[in-house]
């Protein structure tokens, strides 16, 4: 896990520079590190990013190499949260309040942006630590695809909303995208 976090502490580094130190302190924030009960229990547990490394480990890998891969999985999940809190107009997530309730919903959903813009750029980044080109592009497809998987199934979500029932099969369809498909994406 401390190889996760220094990859995604580099990653929203680069988001900063001068005069971007609120912008740089929203994704802190939102990722658990500054800020009102920041810690362990406001940066989640990191499941996804720990699957790819564990999958990477598993068929004879250097989990050094799939760092960027992890992390940008972790940030489209983080993406993703920033959003479905807006969405849903959650004032909490993880005990503290959202990057919504903090700064607004226009001020989050640049903040989720960046985190998909960070999260795309984890595939070429890979090139940076030695992956070849073709599983560099493999990577970035699969984030893409999982990416559209997940706003569809977002889409279903907030659909069913309104619906007054809801299939075991469409419920299905909408977990399959909105949660399960970044896990398989992880692995």
């Amino acid at each position: 896990q401390p190889l996760i976090e220094a990859e995604l502490r580099t990653l929203i580094e680069t988001a900063g520079g001068p005069g971007m130190e609120a912008y740089r302190g929203m994704l802190a924030y939102h990722m658990g590190w500054e800020g009102p009960g920041s810690g362990p229990a406001a940066t989640g547990k990191r499941i996804r990013p720990l699957l790819t490394l564990l999958a990477c480990e598993a068929v004879g890998g250097d989990i050094r190499q799939a760092l960027p891969a992890a992390a940008g999985v972790e940030l489209i999940h983080n993406f993703s949260l920033i959003h479905d809190d807006i969405q849903d107009q959650s004032p909490l997530r993880r005990g503290r309040e959202t990057v919504w309730a903090r700064w607004g919903a226009a001020q989050a959903i640049n903040a989720g942006d960046a985190l998909f813009t960070l999260a795309w750029l984890s595939g070429p980044r890979l090139l940076e630590f030695g992956v070849s080109p073709a599983i560099a592009l493999a990577v970035t497809e699969t984030l893409g695809t999982a990416l559209l998987r997940i706003t569809q199934g977002q889409h279903l979500d907030m659909a069913f909303e309104t619906r007054p029932r809801v299939s075991v099969a469409d419920y299905m369809e909408m977990i399959g995208g909105k949660t399960a498909r970044l896990i398989s994406a992880a692995v």
